[in-house]
């Protein structure tokens, strides 16, 4: 013997009055919501007008002075990124980064590369024992390409 249930009536559910808790989460998710509100509309404000917006003050917010020679640099390299000059990026980047003096070449070795399917992972060694992070390679149109850090 089976007993099926009837279908549901919405017009049967009775509701009482809201909890407190409810009202507290219905306020503060309106307040949240008109919170990221004002913030879009402030970004928006800032990005279209060009210029900061006025503090809540009053007051503007004056940018700060720029030193000259950072700006020259910063141009220098942006210029040589979209040139695709290896030697003119050099001349801007910082010793720590760019240790080799230009010119010197720095040998890599393949320290391990693992091949599963249409994907892998290639590690390198920089030099004589400075390990590089792993890459991912992903076979694609036939070939394979180096896909970003494994």
């Amino acid at each position: 013997m089976s007993f099926q249930q009837p279908p549901f009536d919405s017009s049967t559910v009775r509701r009482g009055p809201m909890s407190p808790k409810d009202r507290r989460i219905i306020a503060g998710t309106a307040v949240g919501v008109l919170a990221m509100l004002g913030v879009g509309a402030w970004a928006v404000t800032a990005i279209i007008g060009g210029k900061h917006p006025s503090t809540p003050g009053g007051g503007s917010q004056a940018a700060a002075p720029v030193d000259p020679l950072a700006a020259a640099a910063a141009q220098q390299f942006a210029d040589a990124l979209a040139n695709d000059d290896v030697d003119a990026a050099k001349l801007v980047v910082c010793s720590s980064e760019n240790p080799q003096p230009a010119g010197v070449k720095v040998p890599y070795t393949v320290k391990s590369l693992t091949v599963t399917g249409s994907t892998g992972t290639l590690t390198l060694v920089k030099g004589q024992d400075t390990t590089v992070p792993a890459v991912r390679l992903v076979k694609q149109d036939g070939g394979w390409k180096v896909c970003g850090t494994a």
